[in-house]
């Protein structure tokens, strides 16, 4: 099953690219399989992972979310400013 991530600020230095396809084993992955999946394969990645939201589609989820082949995921960083 296959999920198109977007990275959004910093996390796309830490992947290397804006876009990537990601590979997901199981008959049922989850966003929070999706976020092990990319520690996983980002090390400079993965201790961000825990402050970062992720959106489907236009809806912000959470890791129990169910996904389906082809989904749109988009990770957030945090914001932060004045």
């Amino acid at each position: 099953m296959r999920v198109h991530v977007t990275f959004y600020g910093g996390l796309k230095q830490d992947v290397g690219a804006k876009r990537q396809t990601v590979e997901l084993p199981g008959d049922a992955p989850t966003v929070g399989a999706l976020v092990e999946t990319l520690a996983a394969r980002y090390p400079a990645l993965a201790e961000r992972l825990a402050t970062v939201a992720c959106a489907v589609g236009d809806t912000l989820v959470g890791p129990e979310h169910a996904l389906r082949d082809g989904d749109e995921a988009a990770l957030l960083p945090p914001v932060s400013g004045g």
